[in-house]
């Protein structure tokens, strides 16, 4: 008997506990209509056996079912199949009437067994059904009951009582079973919730303690993008309570030129469940704002279900301030402050390529720099050096590139300037240099100047032309200064 109720696979407990539900039904089912037939066969009453017979073929349907996965199915078929091979008996009449009274509510517990709420509903109402017309079947003379007649009629009541009797008292234990031991999954799905909620509950403490114990700035958020969570070196930071950080609140502390890149990145790889690794400033305790470096994480549950993010943060504004410092060597002058030439040549290409025509470009060369160094030594040539940077820097804009790209040589990159724009500060660099050698007049500061001015894509020309007039000048002020010696 065990091998015949066990002899499929489900992969749910539920679903094999209903299959065995099904299967201990069915056979009772065949049993019970096993003895009816015997008591048809004994009191000669064919249309009985023939039913009960017929009842037995149907409960292969269902028998069938269970065993090719159709669990529900079979169920349903097993109580309807019930439901109509009772009621088919009480209405030709055969047996005595009250005992198919007995037998349909027994059905109804079976059902309620195995059926979902939708089909024990359906069930429900077709055993009203039966029920309803049973009863006035009877009363409007639709049919006759026929029960057993002669001297044994009382034992073979008796006996189908006595069966159903069983029967209901083996439906009404299976009921109860079946309540036990939903009681007991529940009581053990309950403590197993309790002890899982408590072990959920240490984890999160020794995550808190591990997390305020570090030096990074840590946070977390859930589904809905806001931030749960943040640790005590975070709020040490921001010096805000975790109340006012929660949420959104830690935006608040967000530099306004960051706050764009910073909510844009975090709700693109939110949504993608993607890691981000980016850089913004926030509002340090002191007022300051500081340089954070945050990544995120997606996380994940034990059931592989997405929810939120987990952050990890560490303060690099001294890294950031190296940075700077570092790129500003790269592009600077360490004499002057001013570019350096690799600084302007990329600047020549990328302007190049750009929409700021028209171009100039002034060419400047320190006259006499050599001589001051052999004369009056080097110190006195950097100083040369650093005061025609000065004086080439004070008339330039915002924009304008002004590099040293040699020992003695200075150029700039002018943007949206022409010709006659770039004449002019060159007329102002000139007077700026009168205006510098009359405060410093043991140290007289001479520059040659050389312009051009392009009107698209031919910046290299109008560098070598702006030196080639630089070199023209040069030479006139070579010449101006033989002949006042000669004059002298």
């Amino acid at each position: 008997m065990k091998f015949l109720i066990i002899s499929y696979k489900y992969e749910k407990e539920e679903d094999r506990r209903i299959a065995r539900l099904i299967s201990i039904l069915i056979y009772i089912s065949w049993g019970t209509y096993a003895f009816a037939s015997i008591f048809g066969f004994l009191f000669k009453d064919w249309t009985l056996v023939i039913a009960t017979l017929a009842g037995c073929v149907l409960l292969i349907i269902p028998f069938v079912m269970i065993r090719i996965g159709k669990l529900h199915f079979s169920s349903f078929i097993l109580v309807l199949s019930s439901l109509f091979t009772v009621t088919f008996i009480a209405t030709i009449g055969q047996g005595i009437h009250d005992l198919a009274m007995i037998a349909l509510p027994i059905v109804i517990i079976f059902a309620g067994l195995t059926l979902d709420r939708l089909r024990f509903g359906i069930s429900v109402a077709t055993t009203i059904l039966a029920i309803i017309w049973l009863a006035m079947g009877e009363n409007f003379g639709w049919f006759h009951t026929k029960p057993f007649f002669g001297p044994d009629a009382n034992w073979a009541t008796l006996a189908m009582v006595t069966i159903l009797l069983v029967v209901a008292a083996v439906a009404v234990d299976l009921l109860a079973q079946n309540t036990r031991k939903n009681l007991q999954q529940a009581q053990t799905e309950i403590t197993q919730r309790i002890q899982t909620e408590k072990e959920l509950r240490e984890k999160e403490f020794q995550f808190h303690n591990l997390a305020d114990s570090g030096i990074a700035l840590i946070w977390t958020s859930g589904t809905d993008k806001l931030c749960n969570y943040f640790n005590l070196p975070w709020l040490r930071f921001t010096g805000r309570t975790l109340e006012q950080e929660l949420g959104n609140g830690w935006t608040e502390g967000l530099h306004p030129d960051d706050y764009d890149h910073c909510i844009n990145t975090y709700i693109a790889a939110f949504d993608k469940r993607e890691k981000f690794d980016m850089e913004y400033r926030m509002r340090h305790m002191s007022g300051e704002y500081r340089w954070i470096q945050d990544m995120g994480t997606p996380t994940y549950n034990s059931s592989g279900e997405f929810v939120g993010y987990i952050g990890h943060c560490f303060d690099i504004t001294e890294r950031k301030k190296l940075e700077e410092q570092l790129r500003y060597q790269s592009s600077r002058d360490a004499m002057t402050g001013l570019y350096n030439r690799n600084f302007f040549e990329a600047e020549l290409e990328r302007f190049e390529q750009g929409r700021e025509f028209p171009i100039s470009i002034i060419m400047a060369d320190i006259d006499g720099l050599k001589y001051t160094n052999d004369t009056k030594g080097h110190a006195a040539g950097d100083e040369l050096l650093r005061r025609g940077a000065n004086v080439l820097s004070s008339v330039m804009r915002n924009g304008d590139i002004v590099a040293r790209i040699g020992g003695d040589e200075f150029a700039v990159l002018l943007p949206r300037t022409d010709s006659e724009m770039v004449n002019n500060i060159v007329d102002r660099l000139r007077n700026k240099i009168i205006e510098s050698n009359s405060k410093y007049t043991d140290l007289v500061l001479n520059i040659s100047f050389g312009c051009a001015t392009t009107e698209m894509f031919d910046l290299m020309k109008a560098f070598k032309l702006a030196d080639q007039n630089m070199y023209k000048d040069k030479l006139k002020h070579k010449k101006a200064r033989l002949i006042a010696e000669v004059k002298s």
